[in-house]
């Protein structure tokens, strides 16, 4: 997989564009604010169609802008492909064309992927699922129709003898999304433990879902109809609906000890790469394609031990990886095409490493 080319019109403080990337590794440098972590976005919203930073892609055109507009060219196992993606502000509309392609993110705000709200975790898998099965994602969005319906008829005196009535889908589809996140976890965190035992010798890592409202896991749609109706009158007290992937979270435990109160920084920024690097692989066994490594200020806060546990996965052959930093480097002699970014314009490193 390589995306060769991307082009930008007003996405963030970038006003035009035309980003040429190598097959290998990429390195985008710049001062903080210039706009290299907008390129990253760009990339990621052009080969997800979705926006990691924002849920309103609104707020990524260029102020005084009416449009943004990214397009991209690159190959996938060979084949040729484009994509495109366009937001306009009045009247909001959005337009994208082009194949999901796998793509693995490591970020700043992902030292609190295991310190932070269960929300976090929960969306974490959801990004990472929906992209691949569309099942995962139409399930997603209908199981919260459905929970903002049945949750209104808890509050609502006219709508109390329907409250039933939206309990059958609600089942259905959040047993989708229960069976899709116990695989995935139950696939993720081994994978994670290794990855973390090379890189912290010392620590065990280890995760279960837990699933929301129900003390153990949940299989059938009788078993979950049944921990509903041992709630329904706590729901009724509490007006809202008390089981469901809604209330899921991921507790994850080095050497036994709950990582969202006892972890230090350092383990919590070392846990979220593992599990980074564990998506990696998750993605390349589910789609059979290499998936793009898009790295944002990462590198350069990690330690020795970290920074090589990374960069023996970007350094295999045929691995596109795009990684932003304050200033040029070779990293491990990996020879990177450098491209400065200041004040939005994205320009070619002219001088060697």
């Amino acid at each position: 997989m390589a995306l060769q080319v991307i082009d930008l019109s007003h996405f963030r403080n970038i006003s035009r564009a035309h980003v040429e990337l190598s097959p290998q590794l990429t390195l985008l440098v710049g001062a903080n604010g210039q706009g290299k972590t907008n390129v990253l976005e760009s990339i990621y919203l052009l080969l997800q169609g979705r926006d990691f930073r924002t849920s309103s892609e609104r707020e990524a055109i260029q102020n005084g802008e009416a449009v943004l507009w990214l397009q991209g060219a690159g190959e996938i196992q060979d084949r040729p492909q484009t994509w495109q993606h366009r937001v306009q502000r009045e009247p909001v509309k959005r337009f994208h064309r082009g194949i999901v392609v796998p793509t693995v993110l490591f970020s700043p705000d992902d030292v609190y992927l295991a310190k932070g709200s269960p929300e976090r975790r929960r969306r974490f898998l959801d990004l990472l699922l929906s992209a691949h099965d569309a099942h995962y994602a139409r399930s997603l969005r209908a199981f919260h129709r459905v929970l903002l319906q049945r949750n209104r008829a808890f509050k609502e005196s006219s709508w109390q003898g329907i409250i039933d009535d939206f309990t059958p889908l609600l089942i259905r589809e959040g047993l989708y999304l229960w069976k899709r996140r116990l695989e995935t976890v139950t696939a993720l965190i081994p994978k994670a433990a290794e990855i973390h035992a090379a890189v912290a010798p010392r620590e065990t890592l280890s995760g279960v879902l837990k699933f929301g409202g129900s003390d153990e896991p949940i299989v059938d749609e009788a078993g979950y109809r049944r921990v509903i109706d041992s709630r329904r009158a706590e729901e009724r007290v509490r007006q809202m609906t008390l089981v469901g992937p809604h209330r899921d979270d991921v507790v994850l435990t080095l050497n036994g000890m709950d990582t969202s109160v006892y972890a230090s920084q350092g383990q919590l920024r070392t846990l979220a790469l593992s599990l980074k690097l564990a998506t990696y692989h998750w993605l390349l066994e589910e789609t059979g394609i290499k998936p793009i490594i898009l790295l944002d200020d990462v590198l350069s806060e990690l330690d020795a031990a970290r920074r090589q546990a990374i960069l023996e996965t970007v350094s295999q052959p045929g691995q596109q990886t795009i990684v932003t930093d304050t200033e040029p480097r070779s990293y491990a002699a990996l020879n990177p095409r450098i491209l400065t970014v200041e004040q939005g314009e994205v320009q070619a490193w002219t001088n060697p490493v």
